[in-house]
């Protein structure tokens, strides 16, 4: 028994690194087979109503063989239906819940296990929730001959841990993959945006925040968001935190909005409170956080072919659109493209027909605050 619990001990720890690194899970699987003399080893996630497996990790099956478990053996396993039903945690030979006579019989056995010279087989459910169970196996040739009692105590110490480490695996897998797709949905917006710390220092940076560094000296540094001016500087600084400690009930000022520099390279900034609980308990971001904003202003970040297209609009109408936006009037159009203000009008009137709007005004909000002009096509 000593003995047992001592290998047991010097697989635990590897178990837990595999956990915080996907990396090392063949690795461990492998030590734990040779623990217990396995020319085999799997450790999957079975899905309910057939919806077949997906595997974490498999040691000493050639990919063909697990391509062709996947999509036509896992129906045919006679083992499957029995591991399903086994509470979390219980370990079973193969031989005690499906008879020799059936297993050799079995397609699945000369077919599948047989070729391979996956004769004998221990399994266990190591969890259940509501999409299914996560299960691992062992298997061994003929000529090895079935697990032993003492091969099943060992696994009877290690496999509590084993399940630990998969669900920590699992976990962790899945607030990266949520962590990946909020990323990448703010890496389509237009609008510049920086999540801080309550010291103003990034944590995440989208794609058009990264696109305005440099304009009224914006920089985005790991020690802290700055702009060219310390005054401006210390006034952004102080909006962050404020709006960051607002989260952990440390103070009221809650979000603002400020205008820095002057043309052509003003910003708008403005800056709002990040509840951490809105965000997965897993991502690395700190207690007190902020939402910066951050835009340029003069429709620079209006997609004008997209603009064009939604709204069907001619060459010369997008163009008068765009001068709008840009803050020029009738007159001033009509001057820099050298036409008369009566034909500036009759386009201004087809782009309103166009765009259901009938004031400049509206015009102008229309295509600034527009999904077009939030969101990344590319």
């Amino acid at each position: 028994m000593a003995d047992i619990e001592s290998r047991a001990l010097g697989l635990v720890g590897d178990l837990y690194d595999a956990a915080l690194d996907a990396q090392r899970w063949p690795q461990v699987m492998d030590q734990v087979a040779a623990a217990v003399s396995a020319n085999g080893a799997m450790l999957r996630r079975a899905h309910l109503a057939g919806g077949g497996v997906n595997y974490i990790c498999t040691r000493d099956y050639d990919e063909c063989w697990v391509k062709a478990y996947r999509e036509h053996f896992y129906k045919l396993d006679p083992y499957q239906r029995h591991y399903d039903l086994l509470p979390p945690g219980g370990i079973r030979r193969g031989e005690s819940v499906v008879e020799q006579r059936e297993h050799e019989r079995s397609e699945w056995y000369n077919d599948f296990a047989k070729p391979q010279d996956k004769m004998y087989l221990v399994g266990s459910t190591l969890a259940r929730d509501c999409n299914g169970t996560i299960q691992t196996g062992f298997q061994r040739g003929r000529r090895s001959g079935p697990f032993r009692d003492e091969d099943i105590k060992l696994l009877e110490r290690i496999l509590p841990h084993v399940a630990r480490a998969v669900q920590m695996h699992l976990r962790l897998a899945e607030a990266m993959h949520y962590e990946t797709l909020v990323c990448a949905a703010l890496d389509r917006l237009r609008v510049g945006v920086v999540l801080t710390d309550s010291a103003a220092r990034p944590f995440f940076v989208n794609r058009a925040a990264e696109a305005l560094q440099g304009r009224c000296g914006l920089k985005l540094g790991p020690a802290a968001l700055e702009l060219g001016k310390p005054v401006d500087t210390g006034r952004l600084q102080g909006m962050i935190a404020a709006a960051a400690l607002t989260t952990i009930g440390d103070g009221l000022d809650g979000d603002g909005e400020a205008r820095f520099g002057a043309e052509p390279d003003a910003l708008n900034v403005w800056v709002a409170p990040l509840a951490r609980e809105r965000l997965a308990p897993e991502l690395a971001a700190p207690a007190a956080c902020a939402a910066v904003f951050i835009s340029e202003r003069g429709g620079g970040n209006v997609p004008w072919q997209r603009v064009a297209a939604s709204y069907h609009l001619t060459p010369a109408e997008t163009r008068l659109a765009r001068g709008l936006v840009e803050g020029l009037s009738i007159k001033d159009l009509a001057e820099r493209h050298a036409l008369s203000v009566h034909t500036v009008r009759s386009q201004l009137r087809a782009v309103f027909e166009k765009t259901g709007v009938r004031r400049q005004a509206e015009l102008v909000a229309l295509i600034n605050n527009g999904l077009l002009a939030a969101v990344r096509f590319d």
